[in-house]
């Protein structure tokens, strides 16, 4: 009997033991997540560019963790403003880098960050994803860890001399910012548009990026667009500036056309210019005119999906820097499922470098060993800002 209440007891341990465990169920631990860094300014003057980027990345990497992650781990953004700041911006570039679990750092935004972020991720064999287009300079160097999104200042340069010959204009006063960005835009306009026939004056005049009203430069240059002839007017620059001097020139009664930068297809460029940007003319990427692209280009209903959900989450649509926002995400994600065995920093730049025909928002990438560039003049599109909207101009012989 006592044998029997032994075993009873043992029975009912066991019998309970299971039960708990079914009801119960232990779950395997999560999986650490994949974490990179994000360095942005996301205060200073292009706090609403960055917040932007940062808006349209956290929504694709809850979308992506949403699907279950990558093999079931999920990717962490790492954010940290470096408040438009090269000291901060740096620090924070070494902070990513000297932490291990850090796979791939994003920004910084500025151009003039870029040559020291990018040094750093050589120094620290670290993939830098960078955002804005770098001066050709530092692209040149062909580093092994540094990967370009959007076009770079050659390619840009080209397509605006394009639709400066479609237009038929001969001459054009180009007015650029005291950065490098702004100026390497500027030089590359002239030295392309000069090998096709057009005459292109850049002004001594210049403006730092903080500028808030160019109109006394712009005094300065009436005589000349008056004197000149000029057919156009490029406001080199990218940003609060862009729309700034597209006030002050009609201020000022000069009427003559104006051509922007790739940076003026951003949504808040619009409602700070008002009626002060209708008619500006400029060539971007494919984000800015979702709607409006061929049914057969390959990345259109890509960039609708993501127009659709930037409205549904944000209120706002997809533009030029969200669009960058979705490619970061999603050529990290795709290099990372390219990753065979354990995921380390080496095996992503590999991955990454060896991305072919990955279609993102701002056109189709290729990467190889000799170019970290991605992708070219063909990804970008003729836009003409008309009743306060974008709208895709389409110029034949030059598309």
């Amino acid at each position: 009997m006592r044998w029997f209440r032994g075993h009873m007891g043992l029975s009912s341990s066991f019998i309970f033991f299971l039960l708990f465990f079914w009801i119960h169920p232990v779950l395997p631990a999560e999986k650490s997540p994949y974490k990179i860094g994000v360095n942005l300014e996301l205060t200073g003057p292009w706090a609403e560019v960055c917040k932007t980027l940062k808006m349209a990345m956290l929504m694709e990497v809850e979308r992506i963790n949403a699907m279950g992650g990558v093999d079931g781990r999920p990717l962490r953004l790492v954010i940290e403003d470096n408040g438009f700041d090269l000291g901060r911006a740096a620090a924070n570039m070494t902070k990513f880098a000297r932490d291990k679990e850090v796979l791939a750092v994003v920004g910084p935004f500025e151009d003039n960050f870029q040559a020291t972020t990018r040094a750093i991720a050589e120094r620290e064999h670290i993939t830098n994803i960078i955002v804005c287009p770098s001066n050709p300079m530092v692209r040149a160097l062909k580093q092994r860890w540094s990967f370009n999104i959007a076009q770079s200042d050659i390619v840009v340069s080209q397509k605006l001399v394009d639709l400066c010959l479609a237009r038929g204009y001969k001459k054009v006063l180009v007015f650029a910012g005291n950065w490098p960005l702004a100026q390497s835009l500027a030089n590359y306009f002239k030295r392309f548009g000069q090998q096709r026939g057009i005459k292109v004056i850049v002004s001594k005049e210049t403006y730092k990026p903080t500028d808030i009203d160019m109109t006394p430069q712009l005094i300065k240059l009436k005589p000349v667009i008056e004197a000149q002839k000029v057919d156009a007017f490029y406001a080199c620059t990218g940003g609060p500036p862009g729309p700034i001097i597209c006030k002050n020139l009609r201020t000022l009664g000069i009427k003559i056309p104006i051509l922007g930068t790739h940076a003026f297809g951003f949504g808040f460029i619009i409602k700070l210019g008002g009626v002060a940007m209708e008619g500006v003319e400029f060539v971007a990427g494919k984000p800015v005119v979702p709607y409006q692209l061929d049914e057969d280009d390959p990345v259109r209903p890509i960039i609708i999906g993501f127009d659709k959900r930037m409205k549904a989450r944000y209120g706002v649509g997809a533009d030029q820097i969200s669009g960058h926002g979705y490619d970061i995400v999603w050529l990290l994600y795709d290099a990372l499922k390219r990753c065979r065995g354990r995921v380390t920093r080496a095996k992503l730049r590999d991955a990454l470098e060896d991305t072919k025909g990955f279609k993102g928002c701002t056109g189709v990438y290729n990467y190889s060993p000799a170019d970290h560039d991605g992708l070219s003049k063909r990804d970008l599109v003729f836009i003409r800002v008309e009743g306060q909207k974008f709208v895709r101009v389409k110029l034949p012989g030059f598309e």
